[in-house]
């Protein structure tokens, strides 16, 4: 299975580079206690988003930005930061966890898209451990640059299905799942379940900005319904309500938006 840590479930998003150190802390127990071979990925909220923003990383090499290609650096840095606390609150209880850096093997090749090596999170699962990956910097082969966010990391780990046989993909966020407007009577209603030939249609709610429905979460439902074509089931749930975690990665009922994928 895949768990992945939101950067607004992990982070305080009003105050950069703060943790939120509780959920973090209670998200890794659950994680712990479900006993399952489990590939962690997190987000950047607070870390990795206001600077990549400031230095327009994700638009690629731009001269007209001074100091770009620190801020590039800097991105990344922060995204360490970030990922060296949960690595270590895992390590602090005993539990072999690892960092796979995204940015050293994944890469953007024009006429060809994202590759990468996913051997590191192959052996690693291998030997017991829990790789843990997180949004970053991504390199071109003609010196460019781009964002590599988790969803993306995500996707490109499903699809080597042959390689990692991922059962389910579990999102957590500040919510309880995929709320929507009801095209009947126009009320903000939570989407338990959606299948694959409704995700276009869904007219998403606006909870006052916990969901970006503008651009960030129809990126993430076009990254879903990818996973989807694939077979796996995902879970949008809610990493702040406690046991949520836990009981979706141990199948039990958890309140939140199951996508179904096609049947084959």
């Amino acid at each position: 299975m895949i768990v992945k840590l939101g950067g607004s479930l992990i982070t305080n998003k009003s105050k950069p580079f703060s943790l939120r150190k509780k959920v973090i802390k209670n998200a890794i127990s659950e994680i712990i206690e479900s006993k399952k071979k489990i590939i962690i990925v997190h987000g950047g909220g607070s870390f990795g988003h206001p600077i990549a923003k400031k230095y327009n990383i994700n638009s690629g090499i731009d001269p007209t930005i001074p100091n770009q290609i620190f801020g590039l650096a800097k991105t990344h840095s922060v995204m360490t930061e970030l990922n060296k606390y949960i690595i270590d609150e895992l390590i602090k209880r005993q539990i072999s966890a690892i960092s796979i850096q995204p940015s050293s093997i994944f890469f953007n090749v024009p006429q060809k898209g994202i590759i990468f090596n996913f051997e590191p999170i192959k052996l690693s699962l291998e030997l017991g451990m829990i790789p843990i990956l997180y949004g970053d910097i991504m390199l071109s082969s003609r010196s460019n640059f781009s964002i590599l966010s988790g969803d993306t990391i995500i996707l490109k780990i499903c699809e080597k299905t042959e390689d990692f046989n991922i059962s389910k993909v579990v999102f957590t966020m500040e919510t309880d799942g995929l709320y929507i407007k009801n095209q009947d009577t126009d009320e903000i209603e939570l989407a338990h379940e959606i299948n694959y030939h409704q995700i276009d249609a869904i007219q998403l709610a606006n909870l006052g900005g916990k969901i970006d429905i503008t651009g960030g979460i129809r990126i993430k439902l076009n990254n879903i319904k990818e996973i989807m074509k694939l077979g796996i089931p995902i879970q949008l749930i809610n990493g702040l309500r406690e046991n949520n975690i836990y009981s979706a990665l141990n199948n039990k009922s958890v309140k939140g938006t199951y996508f179904q994928p096609p049947k084959s």
